[in-house]
């Protein structure tokens, strides 16, 4: 897998050769709505983000009020403008089911300590982007990368945190985890952008029986790498391409099966209808190749249309619809499923900004995905998480993650596995100057499944604090 990751190594590499870009006018720091939503509502740190198979929330404690405001004035949350931005935090949790199983609950107070800094230029005090990793969705990303703010002439980015985290149940749990992102845009005309994203992950899957357990952590490393280009006509018509890579890895062999390398492209032609309404037509091809080849290697193809949407300042949306078709290798004569496998898919994205204190997030997807048991095919999942940002005072504000996921098993045996998943988790945040910051939470999360053993009911308790510069 060292070389799968070489290619984080090259976008540092890219990242500092454009350094001497400083002097590059600075670019606006108003990102489109569903991006600015992504950071600003859901990108907390939430537990619900050690489930490798539901990208709920960015695991970030630095972004729960970093992206809030949109200077320093105002507003005690937030960055100041800068190249270079850091933070430490520091988290305490008391859990009642550490290992989210209906037997034999485990209570577990877990204390968590998290450096990270982030890099950009030009200077600026909020992230331009954030990638959301998914190891079962073909590619590593259940939702569609969102455009990121506009930009001059360069954009870089490079950001890494760090999590050590310490377990009273258990010390042999300990361990640390952690991500690097790193993006790079350049605009060699004024109707061309050119892009490159990459994000390393090291952590391990949420505990239950069917996933993580005592015995099997289930550690994993993985890499997203994309690279894409857009052109923007004079008549409204534009041109947007890209090609993607996914390379996950585990690090005990009895998860072997799950190992495997994504590869593929997208293509779409946009129309920009009006200024609010831009339609648009998409071609994505993504490989599963499977490095053991415990699980058949499969070739998906999406063909959809969609829209963006900004009804009004305040709303906006992105949607779009199509057909999924799954294609299997080797699967044999006398196997229960058919070679291939196809059905209807959608994604939407969506921010409402209520107030100039409150904001809404609304996204959900349906697809088929790759499975995270061995004892199944695949799963096809549809998922629903909304997020609400209310900002009570200048030092006070507050937000609620709600998700909601079902996962349907293709099982080998023919039998028939549904899972239903809910996450809730409410938080408030409170900022006793422009670079201190502490929090409160709860969260309950919940599994209900026709499969004896996955049931659970888990409530979670925890405070923080963060120091940021």
């Amino acid at each position: 897998m060292t070389k799968k990751y070489q290619i984080g190594g090259l976008l540092l590499l890219l990242f500092a050769a454009q350094a001497k870009a400083a002097d590059a006018p600075p670019a606006s720091t108003t990102p489109t709505p569903v991006a600015e939503a992504e950071t600003a509502v859901v990108e907390e740190s939430g537990e619900a983000t050690e489930d490798a198979s539901t990208a709920v929330v960015a695991d970030d404690e630095t972004q729960v009020a970093d992206d809030a405001a949109d200077s320093d004035e105002g507003y005690v949350f937030g960055y100041r403008n800068g190249f270079i931005h850091g933070a430490l935090a520091a988290k305490g949790e008391w859990t009642d089911n550490l290992y989210n199983t209906d037997a034999d609950q485990q209570d577990n107070f877990l204390t968590k300590i998290s450096p990270s800094v982030w890099f950009t230029l030009p200077r600026r005090s909020k992230r331009p982007v954030q990638i959301v990793a998914d190891n079962t969705a073909v590619g590593g990303m259940q939702y569609s990368q969102s455009d990121s703010d506009s930009f001059n002439k360069i954009q870089a980015y490079l950001a890494g945190t760090i999590d050590f985290m310490a377990y009273s149940a258990d010390s042999d749990l300990n361990h640390a985890e952690g991500d690097l992102d790193a993006m790079l845009q350049y605009k060699p005309a004024e109707q061309i952008t050119l892009q490159l994203l990459d994000k390393y992950t090291h952590s391990q899957d949420i505990f239950n029986i069917a996933e993580s357990t005592v015995e099997n952590d289930r550690v994993y490393d993985s890499n997203i790498f994309g690279a894409g280009a857009a052109w923007y006509s004079e008549d409204r018509f534009s041109v947007k391409a890209g090609y993607r890579n996914f390379a996950l890895e585990y690090d005990d062999a009895i998860n072997d099966f799950m190992n495997r390398t994504d590869n593929g492209f997208d293509a779409a032609l946009h129309y920009e209808y009006s200024d609010k309404t831009n339609f648009f037509v998409q071609y994505q091809y993504l490989m599963a190749e499977y490095d053991k080849k415990k699980m058949p290697d499969n070739d998906n193809n999406f063909l959809s249309a969609g829209v963006n949407w900004q009804t009004t300042v305040k709303t906006t949306l992105m949607a779009k619809a199509g057909f999924q078709t799954v294609d299997y290798d080797d699967l044999g004569q006398d196997f229960v499923f058919d070679d291939s496998d196809s059905t209807f898919f959608f994604e939407s994205q969506g921010i409402w900004q209520a107030t100039l204190k409150s904001s809404l997030l609304l996204n959900a997807k349906y697809s088929i995905e790759q499975s995270d048991s061995e004892q199944a095919l695949n799963k096809s999942v549809f998922a629903l998480r909304v997020a609400l940002d209310h900002r009570f005072t200048d030092r006070i504000r507050g937000d609620i993650n709600f998700v909601y996921e079902n996962s349907d098993y293709a099982q080998f045996s023919g039998d028939t596995r549904s899972d239903d998943r809910w996450y809730l988790k409410p938080e408030v945040q409170f900022a006793l100057n422009k670079w201190l910051f502490l929090n409160a939470y709860c969260s309950y999360d919940t599994k209900d499944s026709n499969y004896d053993g996955l049931n659970y009911d888990t409530t979670t308790v925890g405070v923080g604090v963060r120091g940021s510069f």
